[in-house]
């Protein structure tokens, strides 16, 4: 497919993750840049819980559904808006010229990301040959399969083995609200889970995440049009995000939730008065952040921790302000309060078994605090491997440094620096310590490099444009129009387009690379396999489940061919008929028990595969019953092309 036939999915995607929210943001009041950087965050917010309260009641998830819900919660906000426009009035919305400003700053922004996916994935509906991948395309699959979109029950996949086996209100949780909207997408155009994830991750990285920053931006250097004018690019010059998530994990989910941090941040500084020249208002600001909260509780989780993390400056702010402003025992007792709150809040989340996994997942440290602290300086936070081609960003790092001297120096201003360092310190506890002590503080983000490095850019951005700022005023130019332009422009040649073939460079490591041998990870599939799946297809029941070892790339079958896989995933919750079926599955000729168990779960069919993914992993090897039956009872051959084979069980 070429990338001209696949702008009709772009547009449905963008419009997805843009409408709905524009509909309610607009209802509630907010204009220009206000209403479309808090879009996002709001229409995942509305889908996503669209989703869990369909999922509750038992009504199908549909194209219809999600329309007339996202109408029905617009309408409705907009009525209450409307009955309280006198207690809360709105902030004036900025000129229109300085929304156009933005906009024109996003053009380039948007042709450089999309170059930068267009070289990285060479084609629009290139297969993610990674660990998580594979779970985030069978849920697509599962939503369209089952019509359930919610996130309370999406960690089991549909099984109800796994269901019964799980412990816990939250056992069966997973974010889906990445998943609900790309499912959307499916059944709005009729593309491929591949194609409609690639266009998602696409409208994510070069609209979302910008536009998130540029909300930002606006509320803290106000109505700047230069400041405006350059955000757009620069958000798109980092390589930890949003790139660094669609070349490791790989992280879709996560790469939505941390694109709307900038926006949610930009929420908490109205809350707290911090905002300069506010244009949400306080009263809106309040019910946007809690709108950003629960889009990134049903995206990724750990984003809500990011928000908690950059906040404290600006909240520490707010409280010290407030506290000379009123100068006796109200103002101490606010104080104590807040940080008996917090507290609690930490000492909840330090020791709650809901997240005990997460805090104490085993990610090592691997290189020395002074190299962390080097990559946080230039923009080159890794992870243990090594191998993402995260490369030092000397010309936007320079600029980066430049922001945080001249931000560091203006009191309104310093909390930008003081986020951007918390969230360096953050990095390299992981990629350094990762010990009890640390894991206190990193264990929300799974102790991982990756991501604690990825939630840098949301203070970088504007200390970027901070930086860009100043040089552009040393210039000799008279006019700053042109200052600023021969700054980019400098900026663009010396990062040769902002690392455009660095960020693509990455991209490739776990797509193309994979399938052409260059990778040493492995494949997954390849064309191959893709081919017959697409010919074992009609030989399958569409009620069937199909086992195989899922290292061998067979899992994939049902986000590719539709047709559910018994192990649709390489590592979340299963059960324990699943791994009993694991173990035996090959003695279903002699073993009674064997095809019992197949029988009562629905497993009819046993598919080999000859994927190559991390060929070294003991996980391999968990899977004996799933090999090549060849000469053994109980198994019929229904097709066959070289390593690729399909059984039909004969039980």
């Amino acid at each position: 497919m070429s990338w001209l036939m696949a702008v009709p999915i772009l547009l449905v995607a963008a419009g997805w993750l843009l409408g709905p929210g524009l509909l309610l943001a607009y209802g509630l009041g907010l204009r220009g840049i206000a209403a479309w950087g808090a879009a996002p965050a709001t229409s995942v917010a509305t889908v996503s819980v669209l989703a869990v309260l369909a999922g509750a009641v038992g009504i199908a998830w549909s194209l219809p559904l999600a329309i007339v819900g996202c109408f029905t919660v617009a309408g409705a906000v907009s009525l209450l808006a409307f009955a309280l426009r006198r207690r809360f009035p709105g902030k004036a919305a900025d000129p229109g010229h300085l929304t156009r400003v933005a906009f024109a700053g996003l053009v380039p922004a948007v042709l450089l990301g999309a170059l930068t996916l267009a070289l990285g994935l060479r084609r629009p509906d290139q297969l993610s040959q990674t660990f998580d991948a594979v779970f985030h395309y069978n849920a697509v699959a599962y939503i369209l399969d089952s019509r359930n979109a919610s996130s309370m029950t999406m960690n089991g996949l549909g099984s109800p083995d796994v269901a019964q086996s799980v412990t816990g209100v939250l056992g069966l949780f997973y974010p889906a609200a990445w998943h609900d909207l790309t499912s959307l997408v499916v059944l709005a155009t009729g593309a491929n889970i591949p194609l409609a994830t690639n266009m998602m991750s696409l409208v994510v990285a070069v609209v979302v995440w910008p536009l998130s920053c540029l909300l930002l931006v606006r509320q803290i250097f106000g109505p700047s049009r230069a400041a405006l004018a350059v955000t757009g690019l620069l958000s798109v010059g980092f390589t930890a995000f949003p790139w660094g998530f669609l070349a490791f994990g790989v992280l879709w989910p996560n790469l939505m939730a941390l694109a709307l941090a900038p926006a949610g941040l930009a929420m908490v500084l109205s809350v707290c008065g911090l905002a300069r020249d506010d244009v949400v208002g306080r009263p809106r600001a309040w019910f946007m952040l809690a709108t950003v909260l629960v889009a990134g509780a049903f995206a990724e989780t750990n984003v809500d921790f990011t928000l908690v993390v950059l906040s404290v400056f600006p909240a520490g702010i707010a409280l010290r302000r407030r506290a000379a402003r009123l100068r006796n025992w109200r103002a101490a007792a606010e104080i104590a309060v807040a940080l008996v709150v917090f507290g609690l809040g930490w000492w909840f989340v330090a020791t709650t078994p809901l997240l005990a996994n997460v805090r104490t997942n085993p990610w090592p440290a691997f290189e020395s605090p002074a190299q962390a602290v080097g990559q946080v300086m230039l923009n080159a936070t890794t992870g243990p491997n090594g191998t993402n081609g995260f490369h030092a960003l000397w010309a936007l790092s320079v600029v980066v440094l430049v922001g945080v001297a001249r931000c560091g120096r203006q009191p309104e201003l310093r909390w930008v620096v003081g986020g951007w360092a918390i969230s360096g310190a953050l990095f390299v506890m992981a990629a350094a310590m990762n010990r009890p002590d640390t894991q206190l503080f990193t264990g929300y983000w799974y102790n991982d490099a990756y991501r604690l490095g990825a939630a840098i850019p949301v203070t970088a951005v504007p200390l970027a444009v901070a930086g860009v700022l100043y040089l552009a005023r040393r210039w000799p130019a008279p006019r700053f129009a042109l200052k600023l332009a021969a700054t980019m422009v400098a900026l663009l040649l010396l990062s040769k387009g902002l690392y455009v073939g660095g960020h693509a460079s990455a991209l490739r490591f776990r797509g193309v690379d994979a399938l052409t041998g260059a990778n040493s990870e492995g494949r997954l599939v390849d064309s191959r396999t893709q081919a017959f799946f697409a010919r074992v297809q009609p030989l399958i029941p569409r009620d069937a489940i199909v086992a195989g070892n899922p290292w061998d790339g067979s899992t994939l079958l049902w986000a590719l061919a539709d047709r559910r896989t018994l192990f649709p995933h390489l590592g979340t919750a299963t059960s324990p008929v699943q791994w009993y079926l694991a173990g035996h599955l090959d003695e279903a000729g002699t073993n009674p028990q064997v095809c019992h168990e197949a029988v009562r779960i629905g497993v009819g069919y046993l598919l080999i595969g000859d994927g190559t993914f991390w060929p070294t992993d003991a996980e391999r090897q968990k899977y004996p019953g799933f090999a090549d039956p060849a000469g053994k009872p109980g198994f019929q051959v229904l097709a066959e092309d070289g390593p690729h084979k399909l059984y039909r069980l004969a039980c």
